[in-house]
């Protein structure tokens, strides 16, 4: 008989309403899904185009300079005047007139850059029935000196009159008249010849003679000239070169030697200060703006920054050094413009090689090769255009688009030798009173600033919060612990202003009168609160208990206070005895440190105060998740609570007391404001805690409402930024890693 067969069983009935809830959990556990990703993913996108928009912002400083041609067209009036009758080149404010001295019709022809045509002419009389030989023209305005075959120096000046329309349209007329003229050497024929108008409106002029006579002579406009003075010393041969200062305290010849002669006119007129070999002969020499830093062009091709260095600290008068060293150009050097109102430079070659450099970044900015050698160069006023004329007569006009010349790896992050140094130096000091003023752009003492302001500020508060976490989690009572934790983390919510106006205002007063019994707390408060600890544990038990577990802390903090105020009762005594009174000049005497009011040392107990509550929190968490298993296994082998919380809580929590450390650095690396009021924001490299500093955010924050949209400066503080955005991430990169490590040794969080 078969068995018997059973019926199916009937399928479970769902209830309607749990496959709705159901529905509605995998609903919205996907939503939330793909809200956590997205956000996620937006985030790191966001992060990923600041740092590209930062990025982008900072590129343009490292483009050269960009150039277009205008037009290349002959000289106009080349048809009576040759190439070598034009004896100086210059261009207007506003590009639309260039105007040379012509030496073939004795006057100043005026050149419309429009037209290309000759647009006026001015004859200068005191160069008729002589014929000149040489002149030169000032970078600024538009002075010029010109020398005759009779041993006079003719001065004459070009003005551009400006006018503007109703409607807006702007028409510039070129003036040109003589200013005087100064006989120097009768009879003999000037071949060189420099001058300069100082702030007074005299014009400094210096000229040598075909017999290599040298002399100098101050005119003042509307008076008779003063009678010139002859410049002794022997040069061998003709004087290749020569310039003056323009204040007639400073004189440079150059010779055929060759060798290059140092004069400092007020202290020894007949005699040479320094004489320096060269290794070819000078054939163009010129100041840089400020005339301070010499040009020098070579006739082997070789272009020179030199100027003044002290030998000794007690110098008054500076030998020259070489100090930069440019692009070398394939030819002899023919023509040297200065920039008017940076430290730039035009520079051409006997090829018609043309370079512009800088002098602060040594750059090469940009490269040009005319048909025929170079002769004169006109450098636009707004540093936009470039005016060459070479040898053959033909005249090109270009623009120049060069925004960023001061800018380099090496500017930003090296040693550089800035005029009136006597050594290469890191250096931030972004503006001047005047174009003379060279852009000292150096991130090294701000980059050093910001990590010393987190250091000191670190090493003020990771002891400080780090053990107070550990005691807190510990040994403080339950109930103490409920007031004491939320009390910390409520300072975090104390305004960083706040604490920088308190720390500059009244701690850095107060910790200047009372320094040495400050540092004196550093070692006598923790050594007595030791001893304290070491004394209360060899009470007896039943004193000991008296006292309610987890409230010893209270016990400690006489012993603080006693110590506090036993070192500053000891530091007067002690800078009376060691430092004969005066630790600030004693710290000057010693070790060469200036001591600021506001240093390192107010900086290190302002920022530490405002990083405590962020370690201090994250590492109590860390302490207090650590799985009780381990606490009472450490018991059952007999260890006692300080060794269970030193070798064994204190290693299982590390991954996360070192995020809080990292998470305080990013902290500490980003504030601005205390670091800002508090530190005296002197941006100087130096690691003494007696010192101030200036921090890559506080100089952010002070620079930018300086900076002009797209300028140098503006470019350079996104670099500060990529640079702090850039550190951040490597911290945090870093501080992953070790977190990891620790997580793997320590594996029970």
């Amino acid at each position: 008989m078969p068995p018997e067969t059973q019926a199916p069983a009937a399928p479970a009935r769902t209830n309607p309403l749990l496959r709705k809830v159901s529905r509605r959990v995998k609903l919205a556990d996907r939503f939330a899904n793909f809200t956590i990703r997205t956000c996620g993913v937006g985030i790191i996108a966001i992060v990923t185009l600041i740092f590209v928009f930062i990025g982008l912002e900072a590129l343009p400083l490292f483009r050269g300079a960009q150039q277009q041609q205008v037009f290349e067209k002959p000289l106009p009036g080349l048809g009576t005047t040759q190439p070598t009758d034009v004896l100086a080149l210059g261009v207007d404010e506003y590009e639309t007139h260039a105007y040379f001295v012509d030496a073939a019709t004795g006057s100043l022809r005026i050149v419309d850059l429009a037209t290309h045509a000759t647009s006026g002419e001015f004859p200068l009389p005191s160069l008729a029935g002589t014929r000149a030989t040489v002149a030169y023209r000032t970078p600024a305005r538009d002075r010029l000196f010109i020398g005759t075959a009779d041993g006079r120096v003719v001065l004459a000046r070009v003005l551009f009159v400006t006018d503007y329309a109703p409607d807006g349209r702007r028409t510039v007329t070129a003036r040109a008249s003589e200013v005087g003229v100064v006989t120097v050497a009768a009879g003999a024929a000037i071949t060189r010849v420099h001058g300069r108008q100082n702030n007074n409106g005299d014009y400094i002029l210096a000229a040598a003679t075909a017999d290599a006579r040298v002399f100098t002579a101050r005119v003042i406009e509307d008076e008779p000239p003063e009678e010139p003075r002859q410049i002794g010393g022997a040069f061998a041969g003709a004087v290749t070169a020569l310039i003056i200062d323009h204040e007639a305290t400073r004189l440079m010849v150059a010779d055929e030697a060759p060798r290059l002669h140092q004069y400092y006119l007020e202290e020894d007129p007949e005699a040479p200060f320094r004489s320096y070999a060269m290794t070819a002969r000078i054939t163009a020499l010129d100041w840089a703006i400020g005339d301070n830093a010499l040009l020098l062009g070579f006739a082997n091709g070789a272009v020179e920054s030199w100027f003044g260095v002290r030998e000794q600290p007690t110098d008054v008068l500076k030998p020259l050094r070489r100090i930069h060293v440019f692009k070398s150009l394939p030819a002899t050097v023919t023509a040297i413009q200065p920039s008017a109102r940076d430290k730039g430079f035009a520079v051409g070659a006997a090829d018609g090689t043309v370079h512009l450099d800088f002098t602060t970044s040594e750059r090469t900015l940009l490269e040009d090769r005319l048909a025929a050698g170079v002769r004169h160069f006109a450098y636009a006023p707004k540093l936009t255009a470039l005016l060459t004329l070479d040898a053959a007569g033909s005249l090109r006009f270009t623009r120049v688009h060069n925004p960023h010349p001061e800018v380099s790896l090496r500017t930003l992050f090296g040693k550089v030798h800035y005029e009136n140094y006597d050594e290469p130096s890191f250096t931030w000091q972004s503006t001047g009173g005047t174009d003379d003023f060279e852009s000292k752009l150096s991130l090294v003492p701000l980059l050093v600033g910001t990590l010393k302001g987190a250091f000191y500020g670190l090493f003020f508060a990771i002891p400080i919060a780090v053990f107070a976490a550990l005691y807190t989690s510990q040994f403080m009572s339950p109930a103490l612990r409920r007031t004491v934790k939320p009390t910390v983390e409520i300072m975090a919510a104390l305004p960083s202003v706040v604490i920088g106006f308190l720390a500059g205002l009244w701690l850095a007063p107060k910790l200047e009168e009372a320094m040495v019994g400050t540092l004196l707390a550093l070692p006598i408060v923790p050594l007595l609160v030791l001893a304290g600890a070491a004394g209360w544990m060899m009470l007896p038990r039943s004193v000991r208990a008296r006292v309610p577990e987890g409230w010893e802390l209270f016990l400690a903090v006489p012993l603080v206070a006693v110590g506090a105020w036993l070192a500053l009762q000891l530091g007067p005594w002690v800078e009376a005895t060691l430092m004969a009174g005066d630790y600030k000049q004693w710290a000057y005497d010693v070790f060469g440190k200036q001591v600021e009011q506001r240093n390192s040392i107010v900086i290190g107990i302002a920022l530490g105060f405002a990083v405590i509550p962020v370690i201090f929190t994250i590492s109590e968490d860390a302490f207090s998740n650590v799985p009780a298993t381990f606490r009472s296994a450490s018991y059952a082998l007999g260890a006692s609570r300080w060794q269970t919380a030193w070798r064994v809580i204190l290693p299982t929590a590390s991954p996360g007391v070192f995020s809080a450390v990292m998470i305080g650095f990013g902290r500490a690396v980003g504030e601005t404001m205390i670091v800002l009021m508090a530190t005296g924001n002197t941006p100087i490299l130096s690691l003494s805690p007696f010192n101030g500093m200036r921090t890559l955010s506080a100089n952010i924050a002070v620079e930018i409402p300086e900076a002009p949209a797209g300028g140098t400066l503006y470019r350079v503080l996104f670099i500060s930024a990529l640079l702090l955005f850039a550190l951040t991430f490597l911290c945090n990169t870093i501080a992953e890693v070790v977190r990891q490590r620790l997580r793997q040794k320590y594996q029970a969080v």
